[in-house]
């Protein structure tokens, strides 16, 4: 995530904040109740900032957000701290809090580490997969096509993660992170489309499972690294047509060039 190298822990404003935060504050879902404790209250920011629910650029308000969430300042104090050191808000010189604004730097750098992720993660799972495995998958993806436009996006969500199921926990962690933060980029700069327009068709991800059902390892990481960089492209040309996409880049020779001595080319 890039943000300002001045936005460090300490330049979180203590004491009253709010009165040093008028105006321009995005409103939070009242329908979700919080508990009140540190963890959802974070939770719930994380969420809304990457679901794009509050947009990126919006300033925060400390007193409003606690009201909002019926809850005291202090854990909303905390959460922005651990948001702010997460990179997804910042501090500037007058203590104003706002939401980090997109730039292609960061959908470059999430893009790049989602898709080194997504092929680690493959070329540890492909070798392992048992008759079961694949048998669930493809009832997986079967379970996806067939959904309603309400479900799939989830189904979607664990379909790919199956993908990854033998790559452990903190690879898959990373993966899901990156995923993640990818969400927020995509949904301001391609609003509310199908989710299947910017990941695989339904062609691709039968390409896919055939794949994992023939262990052919080379095909699937090609496949789900095409994936990935068109959507880290279309999104990057969204933000900024001119910008040279060096990560994506990178990450996409890195892969061909692992995957060409795997193969003993």
């Amino acid at each position: 995530m890039t943000h300002d190298s001045t936005c460090g822990e300490a330049a979180l404003p203590q004491g009253d904040p709010g009165s040093a935060l008028p105006g321009n504050v995005p409103p939070l879902d009242s329908p979700r109740a919080s508990r009140g404790d540190l963890h959802d209250v974070y939770e719930r920011l994380r969420h809304d900032i990457l679901d794009g629910s509050i947009a990126a650029g919006s300033m925060l308000n400390q007193v409003h957000i606690a009201r909002s969430l019926n809850v005291s300042r202090t854990p909303v104090r905390e959460a922005l701290r651990m948001l702010q050191a997460e990179g997804l808000v910042e501090v500037n010189f007058q203590h104003r809090i706002r939401v980090v604004p997109i730039t292609p730097e960061e959908i470059d750098s999430v893009y790049a580490m989602w898709l080194l992720m997504a092929c680690l993660g493959i070329s540890l799972t492909v070798p392992r997969m048992t008759t079961e495995d694949a048998a669930r998958l493809r009832a997986a993806l079967d379970a996806m096509n067939g959904s309603r436009a309400g479900d799939w996006a989830q189904r979607h969500i664990d379909f790919h993660k199956m993908m990854i199921m033998h790559a452990g926990d903190h690879i898959v962690t990373a993966y899901e992170n990156c995923r993640t933060n990818s969400e927020r980029a995509r949904k301001s700069f391609m609003g509310q489309q199908q989710p299947y327009s910017w990941l695989a068709s339904e062609e691709e991800h039968n390409a896919l499972v055939e794949a994992y059902e023939a262990r052919d390892l080379d095909t699937a990481i090609q496949i789900m690294s095409r994936q990935l960089s068109r959507i880290a492209l279309t999104v990057m040309g969204n933000i900024d047509p001119t910008y040279e996409p060096v990560a994506i880049r990178q990450a996409m020779k890195l892969v061909a060039r692992s995957a060409g001595t795997a193969s003993g080319r």
